[in-house]
Order: structure tokens, then sequence, then C-alpha cells
């Protein structure tokens, strides 16, 4: 259980590396999409809440070092956005198409309001703020879902090595 939440731990830390080296050349607008995003959800949706609330707090008190002025933020918001996660995967069947969907579209939701309201409170609630929250939140919906696809995709990969 330690060699599933330590590898889980390195791909949380590999996606702060692309969030913070590539993912600003994806910009538009001021506004570059959070493929943490797709990670919680594929890490919660793949390990049991034991190994996944643990890392998803580490994860984002890891991320939050990159902004200290809303220190604590993402490690709060990934914490309520694994247990959301996992709350809604319940009732759903582990390979479904619309559960996922659903988990998508909430996470991003939930976690707009929350980047929202933190931005606000930290520097003003701003008109700018508000056009760039909303191009925020359907980028990142975009990118989620798109990352998403290829991690489940990746994760289905099998390697086989035979000798004839």
């Amino acid at each position: 259980m330690f060699l599933k939440g330590f590898w889980s731990f390195l791909r949380g830390v590999l996606f702060i590396y692309l969030q913070v080296l590539i993912m600003p050349l994806f910009g538009i607008w001021g506004v570059s999409p959070l493929i943490l995003l797709p990670w919680l959800i594929f890490m919660v949706w793949n390990r049991e809440e034991v190994i996944a609330l643990p890392v998803a707090f580490l994860v984002g008190l890891l991320y939050d070092t990159l902004n200290p002025n809303t220190f604590g933020m993402y490690a709060f918001s990934f914490i309520l956005l694994a247990i959301l996660i996992d709350i809604l995967r319940i009732p759903f069947e582990h390979d479904s198409l619309v559960a996922k969907g659903i988990a998508i579209l909430s996470c991003n939701f939930v976690f707009s309001i929350f980047n929202f309201l933190g931005m606000g409170l930290s520097w003003g609630f701003e008109t700018s703020l508000y056009r760039l929250s909303l191009i925020a939140f359907f980028y990142n919906i975009l990118f989620s879902a798109l990352v998403f696809a290829l991690m489940q995709l990746i994760s289905r990969l099998r390697l086989s090595i035979g000798h004839d």
C-alpha cells in the first residue's frame, strides 16, 4: 500500500512540474489550464481513499509553495475535491463514462468557485477576475477531459515482451 501511495505522489510531483514548465505555453488570455485537476480525478478514481487523501493534500501543499499569497488554498481545495470525487463515484460503475464526465464537470466547477473566492479575497473582486474565472472554467474542462482520457488510455496499455 505504501508503494502505491509513493507512486501516486511521484506522479503528482511530475504533474506539478508539467504544470509549471509546460502549461504556461498553452495559456490563452492570461489563463493557463490546471492539469492537476485531471490527475486528482484519476488518482481518486483508481486509488483507495486512504491513499488518495494524503497524497492529494501533500501535492496541494507542494503546489501551494509556488503561490505563497494564497498558501493552503490548493491543499484545502484538493482535499475537498478528493472527497467530492469519491462520493460521486460510489453510485456508478468503475468504468462508467457518465460518472467520469460528472466528476470532471463537478470537480472543475467546485475548483473554479474556490479559486474565484481565493483570488477575489486576496486581490479584490474586479471585472477582470470574473472574465478570467469564466475563461479558466471552460478551458479547464476542456483540458481536464483531454488529459483524463489520455491518462485512462495510458493506464490501460500493457507491455508484452516475448521471445521468438
